[in-house]
């Protein structure tokens, strides 16, 4: 066994400590990745000795390996290793990180505050310390939020909070004995502001509400939704609805002779992505008020059937070299089927009525929302469909005239019905535009894969993908 290395076989220990067996993979451990240098060598060489300890190694044995003896081993699993994290469990591995402080510092003197503005450390903690009642108040402060039905202010800044604590110092006396952070220069604000950040971080919700609002919270319930176990390509697709953000119309003919456009206010897209390769699949392009079953079953036709080029009549962009939906790879990819579908909340009523064809044609199974991770209507919930969207909408017809926007400031200033009727901007001409936008996303370098999306399997046989 080489320097460094650590025997994990024998996880239980054979020496007592503290009159208790120590089982080792009970134990956390740190980011062992991040650490570099001197204190990554440190951190090595104390867990090499602490498991030498635990497995009964004599004195000598644990020196020549680690340079540490057995009473320092000793020391670091007492002092260190066993002591009580915040999350309530040992500090385990992590104890053995080099300069990491595993209690908070308590300063035991009277405050006293040099010429350079030194001296007053710990004098925050020791203040709240000897007031408790005083430190609930302000950690309530902190801990303000909108929740239930309280009116209170959100979203304070740290200045808010320096100086809510400074006018209640000041109240007790504080400033008129020069006592501390009066007799400070920055009136104790970069202490302030970590004790600010320390009660945050310990509550996660409020932290998430403050710094994002109800989006970020919303986070916490689902997760970013990335670190779900995909195993394989083809094993699970997103299926999502989109609807365009933008104004559109048609020519209807007329009884005496020419067209009349008229405004069409709703164009939705059904998009199918496979999770590994991020290629589209297949999409379907419907006109209705909302999405039916029937555009659901279409975007999965076209997700099975063979993709053909269309000719470009309107559009300025050009289909890329390698364009097209996964199909074009070839014959061997027409017809992939796949393992599970994921929907959304919103779109699920609808694939319910499509539950039996996605199990007969496709032989997926359609993951439920209420009984899996979704959250209604949540961006998280789906992460690489929800990526592809807003690609979509960026890179193609929010850049256009007749946007309506993402959000409705954006429409501030903009005309897009006159926009879509004096240019005749019709359906036709939009559907052309998100067939081109979808065949070059396939073909475009992904920067989350590095690769194209629908030719990261190109050079690869049929038995690996299946």
């Amino acid at each position: 066994m080489e320097a460094g290395d650590v025997d994990d076989s024998s996880h239980c220990s054979c020496r007592t400590i503290g009159r208790q067996t120590i089982d080792t993979l009970q134990w956390a451990s740190p980011d062992e990745g991040a650490l570099e240098g001197d204190r990554r060598a440190l951190y090595f060489a104390r867990k090499q000795a602490v498991s030498l300890y635990l497995s009964g190694a004599t004195a000598d044995t644990i020196k020549r390996l680690t340079s540490l003896g057995a009473k320092h081993a000793y020391r670091l699993i007492r002092e260190r290793c066993l002591e009580t994290h915040q999350d309530g469990r040992p500090y385990g591995w992590r104890g053995l990180v080099p300069w990491a402080r595993l209690k908070h510092y308590r300063r035991r003197q009277k405050v006293h505050v040099d010429q350079f503005g030194g001296g007053a450390a710990g004098a925050l903690q020791a203040l709240l310390d000897a007031q408790p009642e005083f430190r609930q108040a302000f950690e309530a402060c902190i801990l303000a939020s909108a929740s239930g039905k309280r009116l209170v202010e959100t979203k304070q800044s740290k200045r808010r909070h320096c100086a809510w604590l400074l006018d209640k110092l000041r109240g007790l006396g504080y400033e008129q004995r020069n006592e501390w952070p009066f007799n400070t220069s920055s009136f104790g604000y970069v202490s302030i502001g970590r004790y600010v950040d320390r009660v945050l971080s310990a509550k996660p919700r409020t932290l998430a509400a403050a710094s994002g609002g109800p989006d970020l919270v919303s986070k916490l319930k689902t997760g970013d939704g990335t670190g779900r176990p995909v195993l394989k390509f083809m094993q699970r697709v997103e299926m999502d609805a989109h609807k365009l953000d933008g104004r559109f119309c048609v020519s209807l003919p007329l009884m005496g002779g020419g067209f009349q456009e008229k405004i069409v206010h709703r164009l939705w897209v059904i998009v199918i992505l496979e999770v590994i390769s991020r290629a589209v699949l297949g999409y379907y392009f419907s006109m209705r008020r909302e999405v039916s079953k029937d555009d659901v079953l279409r975007a999965l036709k076209r997700a099975l059937g063979k993709w053909c080029v269309s000719p470009v009549s309107f559009c300025d962009k050009p289909y890329l070299p390698e364009a097209g939906l996964l199909s074009a790879l070839g014959d061997n990819f027409v017809g992939l089927c796949w393992d599970e579908t994921s929907v959304d909340g919103a779109l699920a009523e609808t694939c319910q009525h499509v539950r039996e064809a996605l199990r007969d044609t496709v032989g997926a199974t359609l993951l439920d929302p209420k009984t899996s991770f979704s959250k209604r209507r949540s961006k998280d919930d789906r992460p690489f469909i929800e990526a592809f969207f807003r690609n979509l909408a960026g890179q193609g017809f929010q850049r256009l005239s007749n946007t309506t926007g993402a959000k409705p400031q954006d429409r501030k200033g903009r005309q897009p019905e006159e926009v879509a009727l004096a240019s005749r901007f019709q359906y036709e001409y939009a559907e052309e535009v998100l067939g081109v936008l979808i065949a070059n996303y396939n073909a475009t370098p992904h920067s989350g894969i590095g690769r194209s999306p629908a030719f990261t399997f190109h050079n690869r046989s049929m038995p690996d993908i299946a």
